[in-house]
């Protein structure tokens, strides 16, 4: 099964959908849930093993693993 996940700030990571390609049922909730919590300001990433992701801005059936984070937040120019 794939497995969509959401990045948590400060709390790890929660698993919101798991699908499997051949079942049309399982892909129509992960994608929902995908356009639900791909909101402005999230980025999300295809993750296909150690090392090996690529940015995506819809879902991939196919993807085994996707991971949507909150956007990186810029720091203070303070020196």
């Amino acid at each position: 099964m794939a497995k969509l996940r959401l990045l948590k700030t400060g709390h790890g990571d929660l698993t919101l959908a798991e699908w499997d390609k051949d079942q049309p049922e399982t892909i129509a909730t992960a994608e929902k849930a995908f356009a639900e919590h791909f909101t402005e300001g999230r980025l999300a990433f295809r993750l296909d093993g150690p090392g090996k992701s690529t940015p995506i801005r819809q879902f991939e059936r196919g993807a085994p693993e996707i991971l949507i984070v909150p956007a990186i937040q810029g720091g203070s120019d303070a020196a």
